[in-house]
């Protein structure tokens, strides 16, 4: 019993002496090592990514918007005024039918954020409004929410197109979109995928 006793004391000495230790010891994260200066947050969007040239995919379903089926073709992207107003060129080859379009892009900054517009007129007799916010995270990966802010209005039937715009790479982004119909539930409306068409400067790797 005495030496249970004593085996009890001694730890508990011992213990006494190593917590203060461990509670004065720093956790990962713990020390800042100053105030925040702002460049640990992810920079605004640069709408010079789109300039130049990209090469569309995309598979629509049939809506009384256009026929569905697969879409290939190409948009262009240049400058109009200083960096935040850029033309739009679209060019999209269906089975069934061909779309031309041309546009606008631009973005709109202030303290609550960035908002990026697309407004597109397709010779189909359509035009579609893109507006919404963009942002972007520390792995470098930026987002767009939009959605149109009127019904497209085709024959009898009204649609509404809601998407988001997933900026991945310098060299590739997808749009991921669905539609409502006559105010039916949102459905899938196809995934439209950009790849950047780069020059071949003929230097070897």
């Amino acid at each position: 019993m005495r030496h249970s006793l004593l085996v009890l004391v001694g730890a508990s000495v011992i213990l006494g002496a190593v917590t203060p230790a461990l509670a004065q010891r720093s956790q990962p994260g713990a020390i800042q090592g100053g105030p925040t200066t702002g460049g640990e947050m992810m920079p605004p969007f640069d709408p010079r990514y789109f300039l130049g040239q990209w090469e569309i995919e995309w598979t629509p379903l049939d809506t009384p918007l256009l026929p569905g089926g697969k879409y290939t073709g190409t948009e262009r992207i240049h400058h109009i005024q200083d960096g935040r107003y850029l033309g739009v060129a679209v060019e999209l080859e269906g089975q069934d039918q061909a779309l031309r379009g041309q546009g606008i892009l631009f973005l709109e900054t202030g303290p609550f954020g960035a908002h990026l517009t697309k407004y597109v007129v397709y010779d189909a007799g359509f035009a579609v409004l893109q507006p919404g916010p963009i942002g972007g995270d520390l792995g470098g990966y930026y987002s767009q929410f939009w959605e149109t802010p009127e019904p497209i209005v085709r024959g009898d039937s009204s649609l509404v197109i809601r998407g988001r715009t997933y900026l991945v790479s310098p060299f590739a982004y997808r749009v991921n979109q669905e539609v409502s119909v006559d105010d039916e539930p949102f459905v899938n409306f196809g995934v439209m995928w950009y790849t950047k068409v780069v020059e071949e400067t003929g230097q070897g790797r």
